[in-house]
């Protein structure tokens, strides 16, 4: 009796993969997917068949065993189609599953290499063409073919009538300078139409060289059409322009006090915003451009602003009873001014360009023989040296003169000054036991204020922090934005003066003050290394020396002047005393902003330096 037994071989196909790899990775191929039935007693065959033979017979058995197949560093070799065959035990049949994969592997694409020359129209140009063939020397057959695109050129020999640029028919020649394998042409005053691709075709060979000429338009004249006059202003009569002009003095006066006060924190400060502001809007006239936009935000006016001018010239006028300024551009010799900032410097700020000498010792004497004019003989000393290549030195000085509308008491005391430290210094003082003025403690500026009239529609504002720390300075320092002090003043001006005993330091300080830092944390570098200054000289310029200096006296007679004073403490009134540090403004309400703003820390060393 037999027992026969059928096995039933059932082939289940799975689906196909079709897998694109880069070139050099490495990969793993899994047989069957996570959610493929298990069989037992199961074994894995994975087959190859490579993608650039043809016909079953072609495929090979890998020696592989297990459900993932690994490939490292995979190439072209590796292209083709895999089968892998999954036969086992299911239930009681015994069954194959297969599932095949097609690798393609992706090469890169070749980088292609050529030398590009980039060239201003009307220069010349070489294009190289250096070769691994050799030649016997320059007088050989040229070994190279020459082409524009498909078009062949004919370079000639460079010889010395065709070097008389005028006169010739031809712009391309062998390059006749010493290199070595270097069969280079050179093109002559290069146009638009030469741009393209070059090659050169070494002859009886395979080698070749591409060139791609790129030229571009000569760049026209950096003062084209920046030469001009400054643009009118419409409606000079406009209310609206003068409301613009304050509050840009005033934000401009600001931001100059903050760039100031930190970088002696310790040291006496005087400063005149308007000053500095009307050097760099006679400046403003000669600037174009970017340098242009520049100078009007460092001075906080909008861009564009055509008045600017005819608003300076206005405020000179209406301040000259009290304040004297004037401003003025030693420039070289070298340098030639242009006529519509000349005139329109004369029209707007009374400043005529004056030129330097070629003697620096000479200069010296000039600048600061000028500086004493202008300010009463009261700066007498300006510069130290004038460098010889200077091209350009920007010069400001102000005198201010206005007295007190109440006159202080005329003897001569002294009073205790507490400094930051604690410490206490006599010092001269001016001293009333019956002055008019406004006081008021700002909670803004965390400070008391105090506003004491003088002619010519100017007050002298002192702000004194709660304590004589320099904690409690710095914070009322820091307080001093344009919107606080614009509150401030408005707030001031409409108080009822009240008798009060006041006593001040007497006060005499000049400080110079170099503008170069300033300047450049203003965003104004470019003044120093590549201004467009072009409506000023259409040379190559820069600002070599920005100075500026300022005179402050407080005496009995006013804000100017020298003379002894005394102090008495009486309390029949209240009472507005400085004798610590404090911050002082000589605000003018015919401007809207600070004629002078400063600080004073140490009056005994404003007066031992006198």
């Amino acid at each position: 009796m037999y027992r026969i037994i059928l096995l039933l071989f059932l082939e289940l196909s799975m689906t196909s993969c079709d897998l694109t790899v880069p070139l050099n990775v490495d990969i793993s191929i899994p047989c069957l997917p996570d959610n493929t039935p298990q069989l037992s007693d199961s074994e894995f065959t994975w087959r190859f068949r490579p993608v650039h033979t043809q016909g079953l017979n072609s495929e090979v058995e890998i020696k592989w065993k297990g459900n993932i197949l690994h490939i490292t560093n995979v190439n072209g070799s590796n292209e083709g189609v895999y089968t892998c065959v999954h036969e086992g035990w299911k239930q009681e049949d015994r069954v194959r599953l297969r599932r095949t994969f097609t690798i393609r592997v992706d090469e890169p694409i070749p980088v292609q290499e050529w030398k590009v020359m980039k060239i201003v129209a009307g220069d010349d140009v070489m294009l190289p063409c250096k070769t691994k063939s050799s030649s016997s020397g320059p007088s050989e057959t040229p070994p190279v073919v020459w082409k524009r695109g498909m078009v062949p050129l004919d370079p000639k020999d460079m010889d010395e009538e065709h070097q008389q640029k005028d006169n010739m028919e031809h712009r391309v020649f062998w390059d006749t300078s010493p290199k070595e394998q270097d069969w280079g042409i050179k093109i002559l005053q290069v146009t638009n139409e030469d741009a393209g691709m070059y090659h050169c075709t070494v002859k009886n060979s395979t080698e070749m060289l591409v060139v791609e000429l790129v030229v571009k338009d000569a760049p026209l004249p950096r003062c084209s059409g920046h030469t001009d006059h400054w643009e009118p202003c419409i409606d000079p009569d406009s209310r609206s322009w003068r409301s613009i002009l304050q509050e840009s003095l005033l934000h401009f006066s600001t931001s100059v006090y903050s760039q100031l006060k930190g970088s002696k924190p310790r040291t006496n400060l005087i400063f005149s915003p308007i000053s500095i502001a009307s050097i760099l809007s006679n400046l403003l006239l000669g600037a174009r451009a970017e340098t242009r936009t520049q100078l009007e935000n460092a001075l906080k006016l909008p861009n564009e602003f055509s008045c600017v001018h005819s608003e300076m010239k206005r405020l000179k006028q209406v301040t000259k009873n009290s304040l004297s300024m004037a401003s003025t551009i030693y420039y070289s010799p070298e340098e030639t001014l242009g006529e519509a900032f000349i005139n329109q410097s004369l029209e707007f700020y009374d400043a005529v360009p004056q030129m330097l000498t070629n003697d620096s010792n000479q200069n010296v004497k000039l600048i600061n023989k000028w500086v004493a004019e202008k300010t009463n003989e009261k700066i007498t000393h300006l510069v130290d040296e004038v460098d010889p290549s200077s091209l350009f030195v920007l010069l400001n000085a102000v005198y201010f003169n206005s007295k007190w509308k109440m006159v202080f008491d005329s003897m001569s005391k002294q009073a205790e000054f507490t400094k930051f430290s604690g410490e206490e210094k006599n010092v001269s003082s001016l001293y009333s036991s019956k002055y008019k003025l406004a006081m008021s403690y700002n909670k803004k500026l965390k400070a008391q204020v105090g506003r004491l009239p003088l002619t010519d529609k100017n007050s002298l504002y002192i702000l004194l922090p709660p304590t004589s720390t320099e904690e409690s300075f710095s914070l009322m320092e820091k307080n001093m934005n344009h919107t606080n002090l614009s509150e401030m003043v408005f707030e001031m001006s409409k108080m009822t003066l009240q008798t009060a005993e006041v006593t001040l330091p007497k006060i005499k300080l000049a400080v110079t003050t170099p503008l170069e830092k300033l300047l450049r944390n203003l965003g104004l570098s470019d003044l120093f290394h590549d201004p467009n200054l072009c409506a000023l000289s259409t040379g190559d310029s820069a600002i070599s020396d920005a100075r500026h200096r300022a005179f402050l006296a407080l005496t009995e007679k006013g804000v100017e002047g020298a003379a002894a004073t005394s102090i008495s403490l009486s309390r029949s009134f209240p009472v507005f005393t400085a004798l610590q540090p404090f911050v002082l403004i000589v605000w003018s309400y015919e401007v809207g902003a600070p004629l002078f703003m400063g600080r004073i820390v140490d009056p005994f060393e404003t007066n031992q330096r006198m």
